[in-house]
């Protein structure tokens, strides 16, 4: 989920011109719209950041939205509206999403019940199919009850799909998740797509069946945190985030009770480190992302 928005906006652009006649099936490339959803009132804001396949219908939105903001399950009158300086025209539920919310700073508004929320196109990607249909990358505030972005995430995701990714995994990170609660690495093992094949040399392949190489639960625990960090395929600081906030899940800390910083988690399965850089899946001499990422698929899954 990288890069600019670069195919289908021709075709979107045509479909956004013809709504109003009839419901039309969109030929292009899939994209994946970040918006910041927010709901602005006198005496506060709740704010989220949503991802979403632009194919979703708004019937399917509305639902991606309950979830986010915690709203009740209860029946409630909602509507999607086109943006204008006055409440503008009611949107067919029916539509998809990519025939409105096609580049950034687009804009639609959405009603449920009494609540009025606004939502804005902050970026555009390609996707792959892998990509979760909708995920909350993070917000602030809340409505009915506390936000808790990983149980959000859990909902949206579902269970079929969490038993789906845990049925592909190896059991260490199938634990491991159990034992954290944070189901916010599903979507990330989902968007993996854990099934495909690699192409990874014998000696590649043998040095990844064998690890980790610690023995003891808390480095094992070390390792296994850190090839999710490492999964992310993010930089410096958010692997370090990842990693430490796995592990105080986990409930590992140093023996005067202080959490674990990345470098200590670092020097803990140091063993198992020292071998994913020999094969270039992690340190200065690390190879190139695509390749990183098969190293990463053969190593977590089952």
């Amino acid at each position: 989920m990288v890069g600019p928005m670069n195919a289908g906006a021709t075709d979107i652009a045509q479909a956004r011109a013809k709504r109003a006649d009839s419901v039309v099936s969109l030929k292009r490339e899939p994209l994946t719209v970040i918006c910041q959803a927010a709901n602005i009132r006198a005496d506060g804001e709740v704010h989220r950041q949503i991802g979403f396949s632009d194919a979703l219908t708004f019937n399917e939105l509305h639902r991606v939205l309950r979830i986010c903001f915690g709203l009740p399950e209860e029946e409630s009158p909602w509507h999607f509206y086109e943006h204008t300086e006055a409440r503008g025209p009611r949107i067919d539920p029916e539509r998809q999403a990519s025939e409105f919310l096609w580049r950034e700073g687009d804009q639609i508004d959405f009603a449920w019940g009494l609540w009025d929320f606004e939502l804005v196109v902050a970026e555009i990607y390609p996707r792959d199919n892998g990509t979760p249909e909708a995920l909350c990358v993070g917000g602030s505030g809340s409505l009915f009850q506390p936000f808790e972005l990983t149980s959000v995430n859990r909902e949206l995701t579902g269970q079929e799909v969490t038993d789906e990714v845990f049925s592909a995994v190896s059991s260490p990170v199938r634990d491991l998740i159990e034992r954290t609660k944070l189901y916010d690495f599903v979507p990330l093992l989902q968007a993996m797509d854990l099934g495909r094949d690699t192409d990874l040399s014998p000696h590649i392949a043998r040095v990844l069946a064998s690890l980790p190489r610690e023995v003891t639960h808390e480095g094992k625990d070390a390792f296994w945190s850190m090839a999710l960090a490492l999964s992310c395929m993010g930089g410096v600081e958010l692997t370090d985030s990842v990693v430490e906030t796995t592990m105080d899940a986990l409930g590992w800390v140093n023996d005067d009770g202080t959490a674990l910083t990345a470098a200590e988690v670092r020097e803990l399965c140091a063993a198992s480190l020292q071998q994913l850089a020999r094969i270039g899946a992690y340190g200065a001499e690390s190879a190139a992302p695509v390749d990183r990422l098969d190293m990463y698929r053969a190593l977590l899954r089952g």
